[in-house]
Order: structure tokens, then sequence, then C-alpha cells
């Protein structure tokens, strides 16, 4: 008798929980009271990013989490426009480009999204050794509007990822350069 009722509690729950994640995916992307890009009801206000209209938050409520990975976000995108075009793929703009790449690329397989229309396969559509700065930037804005991307809290992470994997390559190149 105790199992059946844990049984039914489960299955109750697993069901609220389930109408929970849809009604969070259904208001992702649209303005209510809550934020605009993860559906969180918690601490909204603007995001403060440095490219509000390109990343699509201008004048759309969001939550502390969103803002503050919108603003490393922006950063990043900041630092790889400002690099200038090289054809050595150790070039800033390049390794910048090829960090946001993997970690679009890294999320979307962990989210397990099919390739066509995900933030890396337009992302892709970039060249940072060929594009002038107004068409590589545009392109790569134009890559998150197409994409309809909106997890920049799992892309901050993965971004972070990204880079602290580059740097300790570089530590361990060093190291064996010292020898």
């Amino acid at each position: 008798m105790n199992k059946v009722q844990d049984v039914k509690n489960a299955e109750t729950l697993l069901v609220a929980l389930a109408g929970d994640i849809l009604l969070r995916e259904s208001r992702i992307r649209k303005s209510g009271s809550w934020c605009y890009f993860c559906a969180d009801e918690d601490s909204l206000a603007r995001c403060g990013c440095q490219a509000p209209e390109s990343l699509g938050c201008v004048g759309q409520r969001v939550c502390r989490d969103c803002s503050a990975a919108h603003r490393v976000l922006a950063a990043h995108l900041k630092r790889m426009f400002a690099a200038p075009i090289v054809d050595r793929s150790s070039s800033v703009r390049a390794k910048l480009f090829s960090q946001l790449h993997g970690a679009a690329d890294e999320l979307a397989e962990k989210r397990g999204e099919p390739m066509e229309g995900s933030l890396h396969f337009y992302l892709a559509q970039a060249c940072p050794f060929d594009d002038e700065k107004p068409e590589f930037k545009g392109k790569i804005f134009h890559a998150f509007e197409r994409s309809k991307f909106a997890d920049f809290q799992g892309l901050a992470k993965e971004l972070a990822r990204e880079t602290d994997e580059e740097l300790k390559l570089k530590i361990a190149r060093w190291f064996s350069s010292i020898r």
C-alpha cells in the first residue's frame, strides 16, 4: 500500500515538473513577467550588456544570471571584433572566434540539438581570416538572430571552459619549454 502511494506521489511530481518545463520553454524569447531568455521569474531588470540590439535584449527584462552571461559574451565579442584580420591560425581574432564556435558546438551537443539551425551552424558561416570587420560582425550577430539562440548562461559557461582549456594548454607548453 505504501509503495503504491509513493509511486503515485512520484508520478504526480514528474507530471508537475514536466508541465513547468513546458511552460518555461513556451515563454523563452517572449516578453512577460519572466526573463526573456530563460523564463526565470526572479529579480528581473534591464540587461546592461554592451550589445543589447545585437544580442536581442534591448527593452527586454532579463534575470541577473542571463544579464551576467550577456556581459561576458558581449565582452568576448568586443575583443574579437576589435582584433585585426590576420592570416595566421594563432591570430587573436581566430582564437576568440574558435572559442566562441567551440562553446556553441559543445552546448548544442550537450543539449542534443540538430546541427542545422543551431548557433554553431550559423557561426560557421563567418570567417575570421577573410571577412572584413563589418561583414564579420554582421555574420556573428546574424547567427544569434537566425538560430533564435537564448541559452546565454550555458554559452557563457562553455565559453569559460573553452578559455580555461586554452590557458591550461599554454601553461603546459610553457612548462615543457623550460625543461
